[in-house]
């Protein structure tokens, strides 16, 4: 695999069949969200498993700019063979997304 240098210190793992990312709010500000789409669709590109799971653990609520980022990460990862899901959604958090449709864009498990 390519060396790849990050712009800000993710928590990232591998899973076997792609990559975990461990993320707080301090991740997801506007500017945070930005890079972090770019980082990832490029660590996928560089990885045998171009699938992400962003593990939402830590993450009250988010904005609109962070679904419109998953949405076009997710789209970025089929065009290479991979997929976005988000696992440990907050019920709160995971009943936003069902009612805004993205569960059936996005795989979301619950906590």
């Amino acid at each position: 695999m390519a060396m790849h240098f990050c712009a800000h210190a993710w928590e990232v793992s591998d899973l076997g069949n792609g990559t975990l990312v461990a993320l707080s709010n301090r991740d997801l500000t506007t500017e945070a969200t930005s890079v972090l789409a770019e980082e990832l669709f490029e660590i996928a590109c560089e990885s045998d498993h171009p699938n992400i799971s962003l593990d939402f653990e830590r993450i009250g609520l988010v904005s609109s700019v962070v679904v419109a980022k998953m949405v076009v990460l997710d789209g970025q990862l089929r065009e290479i063979g991979g997929r976005l899901s988000v696992v440990n959604v907050n019920p709160t958090l995971y009943d936003l997304f069902v009612y805004m449709g993205l569960n059936e864009v996005i795989a979301i498990q619950r906590r």
